[in-house]
């Protein structure tokens, strides 16, 4: 399991907790179904993505190099 730090304004938290109980879930599930449900979409609109199904750590690490050029703190484990 990772850990991420994430800032929200606070309007989006609100609605955060908000859908997490609506949903009967934590924060952490909440945020990793969408993240699921985003990537299913993506599949669907990039087949390229969809190449990389059956490796997603190789996603996990294009991801994390993206983020760190962007100037993005990656917290590894």
């Amino acid at each position: 399991m990772e850990k991420i730090e994430l800032e929200l304004d606070r309007l989006t938290f609100e609605r955060a907790k908000t859908l997490a109980i609506v949903n009967k879930s934590t924060l952490s599930e909440l945020i990793s179904q969408v993240i699921e449900r985003l990537a299913k979409v993506q599949e669907k609109n990039d087949p390229l993505m969809g190449l990389y199904a059956d490796v997603p750590e190789i996603v996990d690490e294009i991801v994390a190099e993206a983020m760190e050029k962007r100037g993005y703190t990656v917290l590894d484990e």
